[in-house]
């Protein structure tokens, strides 16, 4: 993190016009994040729905997370091939693909998990945990869900 142990680089140049906007430092955040893990989060997002949805179709997928399909087949392809997924024919319309996480792929996930969460302290260690709790519930607010949809 550019020798800074608590959390992005604020001497790094930002346009002031754009950290007026919640949206523009919230996705600081988000770029800061796939720095501090070291690689891009999709492949975490799939995992995490497989293992709250069981069996789903790459359409279902690609649909509920934003991603485009052939996305979809290139990271399905790489999870299959380290075994954090399988990938079966739909029994009910051949042309589809089941998708299942398999227990390596929950293994991956919960670490994964880890590796965020000690991120995010480093992240937003300026802020205090109550908040860190404002941001959280904000954000959500946000985006129309509540703590308690969690």
């Amino acid at each position: 993190m550019s020798g800074d142990e608590c959390g992005p680089v604020a001497s790094e140049y930002n346009p002031r016009g754009l950290l007026r906007y919640p949206t523009y430092t919230l996705g600081k955040l988000h770029k800061a994040m796939h720095t501090e893990l070291g690689t891009p989060l999709r492949e975490h997002w799939m995992l995490t729905y497989l293992s709250e949805r069981g069996d789903i179709t790459q359409q279902e997928i690609a649909n509920t997370l934003g991603i485009d399909r052939s996305e979809v087949v290139r990271l399905v392809d790489a999870m299959e091939k380290s075994g954090y997924v399988t990938r079966t024919r739909d029994p009910h319309d051949r042309r589809k693909y089941q998708l299942s996480i398999t227990a390596a792929g929950n293994r991956q996930r919960e670490a994964t998990d880890a590796r965020i969460a000690a991120a995010t302290e480093v992240l937003l260690a300026r802020l205090t945990p109550e908040e860190r709790g404002t941001l959280h519930r904000l954000s959500l607010k946000a985006l129309g869900y509540d703590e308690t949809d969690l």
